[in-house]
């Protein structure tokens, strides 16, 4: 995601390289080109799907559990 990778380039770059997002963002495109803020875009977006439905999983599962437990709450 392309927020995730200035910020990346950022905390990993040397102290003082960088003054700023604005600084990472320039140097990014001067040396790399615009698709270097989707690098890693693949992995992030497979991850996502079984990580929501986990999460949605979960949350209706204790629903569920909840409106056993005290049904008329």
């Amino acid at each position: 995601m392309p927020a995730d990778v200035l910020k990346s380039r950022l905390q990993t770059s040397p102290e003082g390289k960088f003054s700023g997002v604005r600084a990472v963002f320039a140097d990014l495109l001067k040396n790399d080109g615009i698709t270097a803020l989707y690098r890693g875009f693949t992995p992030v977006i497979i991850r996502a799907f079984p990580a929501n439905a986990a999460t949605f999983f979960g949350i209706e599962l204790a629903n569920s559990l909840f409106r056993m437990v005290a049904p008329n709450f």
